[in-house]
C-alpha cells in the first residue's frame, strides 16, 4: 500500500512561533534548574526498561539525533505494552506514531486544557486533567537538560488528517494511487537554514523538502491541500467499488484523439480520474449535509443530502471524511453538466461576412427580464438586405457523450412591444472533429426553426447528437507552465444563420436580423 514520507522538521520549523507561550515555562525549567536531569530527553527514554519500545522506535523513525539536541523538546512517552501491536517493519508507520508523541519546547501539565499543543506532525493535542490527547499520564512533568517527558498508560490515538486516511486504509487505495501521481517533494527555502555562499554568490542552504501536489495545492486551479493540519475540509471518498464503478460509468465520456494512442489513452485516464473526484472536496467541516454548498472545484452542489446518501461519516485531525461505497452524482452538476455559452460574451465569437453585431443590455423591469440570462444578448444583422447575417460560437469542454443543443432567440418587442410582426428563419452548422481528429460538419435546418414575434424562442437544434471524442480542458492542462485560457483550442462551433429566401424577405415574411440570447447543450446519458 503507499505511504506518504512527510518532512516532519519542515512542520517543526512551520509551528516555531508556538514558542513564545512556553517561554516562562523554559525559564523556570532551564538545564541549570533544580532537579533537572543531566540526560537529554532521549537518554532518559534510551535508559529507562519501561520505555525499551518506544526508545526503539524513536531510533527507527530517525528522530534519534533530534531528541539528542540543544533544542528543547517534550516526549509522551507511551508504555511498552500499548506499542506491542505496532509493526516495527513498516517504517512510516512508527514515524506516525512517535511524531505523534513529540512537541516542540517545554509543555507541562500545568499547560491551561483549553491551550492545545501542537505536536511534531502538526496535529494538536490537549490536557484534560491527568490525561493528555485522551490518554492517562503514569508518570509527568520529569525534566531532562533539554525538555520533559511524560510518561502515559497508553499510546495516544491517532488521528488521521483527510489525506492519511485515503493514503494509509487498503479501502481507499484506487483514489490514493491516483492523487499520488502528483506528489513530489519541493525546496522549501523559508524553512531551510543558509549555510553558506557559493562561489558564484548563491547561497548555500540546510535544504528542507516539503511535499507538494499540484492537483491539491497549485494556489489557483488546486482542490485543497487535504494533508494540512491548519485547513479545515470536508471530502466524499470512494472506496475502491465506489471508484470503479464511477470511472467506468465516465470513462466513455473521455475518448480522447491523439496520433500517439498511448498519448490517447493516458489523458483519457487522468481526465476520468479527475472527474470522478474533482467535486468532493469542501471547505468546511461538514457534520450534517444538507443544503446548497460550493466545491473547491468551483461546482455547485443543490443537493447535499443527497450527494453524500449513504456514506460513513468518519472525524479526521483536518475536518470530516464522508467514506461511501457508491456514490450519488448529480450528473449535471458534476461530471456531464450542462453547457452554456451567452451570446453576448466576445471570447469565442466570430462574425461571419457581412454582418454587424451590437450587444444589448436590458433593464430590470423590460417584460422579457426574467427570460434572458444575464440581462443580455446581441443582435445579428446583415451589412446590407441581401446578407445572410452570421455568426459562429465556440462551445467548450463538449464530451464524448450525446447532447440535446438548443438556441434560444429573444423577440423584437423586447424593445418595442408595438412591433408584433418580425420573425425569421434560422440554420445551424456544428462543427466538431471526428475520432480521427479531423474535423467534420453537420448542417441543421427546418422550416420549423422559426423564431416567434413576441415570444422568446428556443429552438432545439439537435437531439442526441454523439460527440465522437471529448474537446475538454482540464485544471491540470491549465496548471502547466505556459498554459492559459488563451491557448485553449476549441474545436467544437456552432454557427448561426439567417435562412431566408429573397421571396421570403421580398414579401416580408421573415426579416434577415436575429436577436440570441444564448446556446446551451444537454447531456443525454444518464
Amino acid at each position: 500500500m503507499k505511504k506518504i514520507t512527510y518532512n516532519l522538521m519542515a512542520m517543526a520549523v512551520a509551528v516555531s512561533a508556538l514558542g513564545s507561550c512556553s517561554d516562562k515555562w523554559d525559564d523556570h525549567y532551564a538545564p541549570e534548574a533544580a532537579g533537572s536531569s543531566d540526560a537529554t530527553v532521549y537518554e532518559m527514554i534510551k535508559n529507562d526498561p519501561e520505555l525499551a519500545l518506544f526508545g526503539k522506535m524513536i531510533d527507527i523513525a530517525g528522530y534519534s539525533d533530534l531528541l539528542n539536541t540543544s533544542q528543547t523538546f517534550t516526549v509522551w512517552a507511551p508504555s511498552d505494552a500499548s506499542l506491542a501491536s505496532v509493526d516495527l517493519s513498516d517504517t512510516d508507520e512508527v514515524k506516525r506514531i512517535v511524531a505523534n508523541h513529540i512537541a516542540r519546547f517545554n509543555v507541562s501539565t500545568a499547560n491551561p486544557a483549553g491551550q492545545g499543543v501542537r505536536m511534531y506532525n502538526g496535529k494538536m493535542l490537549y490536557f484534560e486533567g491527568n490525561t493528555f490527547g485522551g490518554v492517562a499520564m503514569e508518570r509527568s512533568d520529569v525534566l531532562a537538560r533539554n525538555g520533559v517527558l511524560h510518561v502515559l498508560t497508553e499510546r495516544i490515538p491517532y488521528s488521521y488528517n483527510i489525506r492519511e486516511y485515503i493514503d494509509t486504509h487498503a479501502e481507499t487505495t484506487s483514489i490514493s494511487e491516483f492523487l499520488s501521481r502528483f506528489d513530489e517533494l519541493r525546496f522549501d527555502e523559508a524553512s531551510s537554514i543558509p549555510l553558506d555562499i557559493d562561489e558564484n554568490g548563491n547561497t548555500v542552504y540546510d535544504s528542507v523538502k516539503v511535499q507538494y501536489n499540484r492537483l491539491l495545492d497549485h494556489p489557483v486551479y488546486g482542490l485543497g491541500n487535504i494533508l494540512s493540519e491548519d485547513s479545515v475540509f470536508t471530502m466524499l471518498v470512494p472506496d475502491n467499488n465506489a471508484w470503479r464503478t464511477a470511472y467506468e460509468r465516465i470513462r466513455p465520456l473521455y475518448e480522447v484523439f491523439d496520433e500517439n494512442e498511448a498519448v490517447a489513452d493516458s489523458v483519457s485516464d487522468v481526465q476520468t480520474s479527475l472527474a470522478v473526484m474533482r467535486d468532493f472536496i469542501y471547505r468546511a467541516r461538514i457534520t450534517s449535509p444538507s443544503g446548497k454548498m460550493r466545491a473547491t472545484s468551483g461546482t455547485e452542489i443543490s443537493d447535499m443530502a443527497s450527494f453524500f446518501a449513504g456514506a460513513e461519516k468518519i472525524n479526521a485531525s483536518n475536518g470530516m471524511i464522508w467514506l461511501t461505497s457508491d456514490v450519488n452524482y448529480p450528473m449535471e452538476e458534476t461530471f456531464n453538466p450542462i453547457i452554456r455559452v451567452e451570446a453576448e460574451d466576445p471570447a469565442g465569437r466570430v462574425r461571419v461576412g457581412n454582418t454587424t453585431i451590437y450587444t444589448r443590455v436590458i433593464s430590470t423591469d423590460n417584460q422579457f427580464a426574467s427570460e434572458i440570462s444575464e440581462g443580455s444578448y446581441i443582435e445579428v444583422l446583415g451589412a446590407s438586405a441581401s446578407t445572410q447575417p452570421a455568426v459562429t460560437f465556440d462551445i467548450p469542454n463538449t464530451l464524448s457523450g450525446e447532447y440535446d443543443i438548443y438556441a434560444v432567440f429573444v423577440p423584437a418587442s423586447v424593445d418595442d412591444e408595438t412591433v408584433t410582426g418580425e420573425q425569421t428563419c434560422l440554420s445551424f452548422i456544428l462543427t466538431c472533429n471526428n475520432e480521427n481528429g479531423k474535423k467534420t460538419e453537420k448542417a441543421f435546418s427546418s422550416a420549423d426553426f422559426v423564431t416567434e414575434p413576441t415570444a422568446m424562442t428556443t429552438i432545439k437544434v439537435a437531439e442526441g447528437y454523439k460527440f465522437p471524442v471529448s474537446n475538454y480542458y482540464d485544471n491540470l492542462w491549465l496548471m502547466e507552465d505556459g498554459h492559459d485560457a488563451s491557448l485553449i483550442n476549441t474545436t467544437t462551433k456552432l454557427n448561426v444563420k439567417t435562412n431566408v429566401s429573397n421571396s421570403e424577405y421580398n414579401s416580408g415574411k421573415y426579416v434577415r436580423r436575429f436577436r440570441i440570447d444564448c446556446i446551451y447543450l444537454v447531456p443525454t446519458q444518464k
